[in-house]
């Protein structure tokens, strides 16, 4: 019998909790991971293919369900087609050669970072969880990337670590950012996710004085696109609300 009634008080609980957070906009603060995969437009076309990359932001959330949050992107990426960087290291078979004399291999990897103020809102146009709909989001900040180089055992002299950063391509600048989705949060708190469609532009320029294949300075202007699908799992960091009941 006693587990009975502590059963039952435990569901009402839930029960209230769940019709409360469905019917009512609690302001809170948002923790999220999310993965996008997209492809590269514009300048990027020409340097890289398509890329994925892991997300990581910190929010809150208020009352107007509105949402404003930091979020970081790493990216990551083995599509570079941009081989020139080291066309002068390769013989006529396309290997680099080492210090061996033996073929080497190596991999060229796009590698960057996408760091964002982001300021969204939730468009719930049909209950019953007001919490949950089409999400609108547009953010600014600044993205880095270049082209990361890796050869097999460090045996290539022109390749050690010191001398990577006349081949890398370092770009610099600043982005803007669109979001167009739908998000839901579930009334027991456990399923919270969100999924839709990102645009980011880049405006860049290369930052480095000297780079090896151009015999001189990398300075390009660039305006690098970013298109692609990101989906999200959102832990909401919500106030425990007091027990009304007691039970000895």
């Amino acid at each position: 019998m006693n587990r009975i009634i502590s059963f039952l008080i435990i569901f009402s609980i839930n029960t209230s909790w769940g019709q409360q957070y469905k019917d009512s906009i609690l302001p809170c603060p948002l923790i999220e991971f999310s993965l996008a995969l997209q492809s590269a437009n514009g300048d990027f076309s020409d340097d890289f293919g398509l890329n994925s990359n892991i997300g990581f932001s910190i929010g809150w959330r208020n009352s107007k369900n509105q949402i404003l949050g930091v979020n970081y992107n790493f990216i990551h990426s083995q599509n570079v087609k941009n081989t020139s960087v080291i066309n002068h290291l390769m013989n006529s078979q396309g290997w680099i050669i080492n210090q061996n004399g033996a073929e080497n291999l190596y991999v060229l990897y796009h590698r960057g970072g996408l760091l964002s103020l982001d300021l969204g809102k939730i468009i719930n146009t049909a209950k019953p969880n007001v919490n949950s709909g089409l999400f609108i989001k547009s953010g600014i900040g600044i993205m880095y990337y270049k082209i990361r180089i890796e050869n097999q055992d460090n045996l290539v002299p022109q390749l050690t670590k010191k001398y990577l950063k006349y081949y890398d391509r370092l770009t610099f600048g600043f982005l803007l950012k669109q979001y167009f989705g739908y998000q839901y949060m579930s009334t027991n708190k456990l399923v919270n996710f969100n999924i839709g469609i990102e645009f980011i532009e880049g405006f860049n320029r290369g930052m480095r004085d000297y780079q090896i294949d151009l015999m001189g300075p990398y300075r390009d202007q660039r305006i690098d696109i970013y298109m692609g699908i990101r989906a999200g799992w959102i832990f909401p960091i919500l106030r425990k609300e007091p027990d009304e009941f007691y039970y000895n």
